[in-house]
């Protein structure tokens, strides 16, 4: 009797083990099957259509074609927060709540995008057909706004109205996108033209005594307006030319800044060229003075002892006429 009993026991033992197991791989069925129709966020959304669709914003849902409104403007954006999130997710029975409260999802919608660059190149290329022949700059007085087309649409643009004045070098027009036909975006604008002038520029900076050669210049295009008066612009004023002072690189040059080297000093041994037209005879002599290139100078003839004055030709060199 008490071996039937035992044998009750173990088998009731067993069929509550079955049972407990059931209930766990069910358990883990359902829970798996939750886990498999969780919602996760998508993140960088671009909407290439007219309508935000449920899939734009969550991924790992069935009905992702729902529409959930209408999409922002082409190239504009929607920031959908985390409590907007949670409602759309509840009220279509997603698995999803948001992480935290910070946690949001940005739409942006796909467009074509016509930026100020493309269209100053534009209006550069109408003002040289308007007649201006040399470089120049834009200054804008009313800035042209981007145009934002759809993505479908074609990225063009035309500039309609437009006028310019050569005596103010002013200008003004309409620009539109896709084109004087279909006239869906348009801006206005308006400023000058600075026209440019190639100016001859140190590469490196010289010092006094370092006499400046081809091979020193660079050139730079600078506004005609704001170069000064006394600016040297050709580059044979540089040549053959010594700073007064330090002289920076990369900046205009003025005349005033410059001076020619000196080529003999006070009491410099100097060779006396004697040019009569019809022969040049040459003497040493002494330098009684300082001189630069061109500059007239005394020196004193050492055979006679005579003090004469002549014009500084070349280092050292002295030209009696």
């Amino acid at each position: 009797m008490k071996n039937e009993w035992l044998e009750n026991l173990e088998i009731a033992v067993r069929i509550a083990a079955l049972a407990f197991s059931l209930t766990i791989c069910m358990v883990v069925v359902l829970v798996g099957s939750k886990a498999a129709l969780a919602a996760s966020l998508r993140s960088d959304v671009i909407i290439t259509g007219d309508y935000i669709k449920l899939g734009d914003i969550f991924d790992g849902v069935k009905n992702a074609d729902y529409v959930l409104g209408p999409a922002p403007a082409p190239g504009k954006d929607m920031i959908l927060n985390a409590r907007t999130l949670y409602k759309i997710a509840s009220a279509l029975d997603l698995e999803w709540v948001p992480s935290t409260s910070a946690e949001q999802v940005v739409l942006r919608r796909e467009a074509n995008v016509i930026v100020e660059d493309d269209m100053t190149s534009a209006l550069e290329d109408k003002i040289h057909e308007s007649g201006v022949k040399e470089n120049f700059s834009i200054s804008y007085t009313t800035k042209p706004s981007q145009l934002i087309l759809p993505s479908d649409m074609e990225e063009a643009f035309e500039i309609s109205a437009f006028s310019f004045d050569p005596q103010k070098d002013t200008f003004s027009a309409s620009i539109v996108a896709p084109s004087a036909e279909n006239p869906l975006k348009r801006t206005s604008v308006s400023g000058r033209i600075d026209r440019l002038i190639s100016v001859p520029v140190l590469k490196n900076s010289l010092k006094n005594g370092d006499v400046i050669s081809a091979h020193d210049i660079d050139w730079v295009e600078l506004p005609r307006t704001k170069i000064a008066a006394n600016t040297v612009l050709n580059e044979n004023d540089l040549v053959n030319m010594t700073p007064r002072r330090v002289m920076g690189s990369a900046k205009p040059v003025m005349i005033n800044d410059l001076q020619h080297p000196k080529m003999i000093d006070r009491g410099d041994s100097v060779t006396l060229v004697f040019d009569s037209g019809v022969m040049i005879l040459t003497a040493k002599g002494k330098a009684l003075q300082p001189g630069s290139m061109g500059d007239t100078v005394r020196v004193s003839n050492s055979d006679s002892n005579k003090n004469l004055q002549g014009v500084v030709t070349g280092h050292r060199e002295v030209t009696i006429r």
